[in-house]
């Protein structure tokens, strides 16, 4: 059970690595160019991140589950 919750977490993590990186890249773009996103892609780049995220939490259930053999793991080497 432990490390189905560390597993989790890890994937938590990622999905937060993955937002992080995407606000920065848009804090970047602001900053360097000195104006703001088209609406229109910011709200495209919403959405890819938000498929991202669910992409990433999927995984990690199916992996759970057992349902997904040799897919990524989310967790630390020693508790497999």
């Amino acid at each position: 059970m432990g490390g189905i919750l560390i597993g989790f977490l890890y994937a938590l993590l990622y999905c937060a690595i993955v937002i992080l990186i995407a606000f920065a890249l848009v804090w970047a773009f602001r900053w360097v160019f000195n104006k703001d996103i088209d609406p229109e892609v910011y709200r495209w780049g919403k959405v890819v991140i938000g498929l991202l995220c669910v992409i990433i939490l999927l995984t990690w259930l199916l992996t759970a589950l057992g349902m997904l053999g040799g897919g990524p793991y989310f967790g630390p080497r020693f508790l497999r």
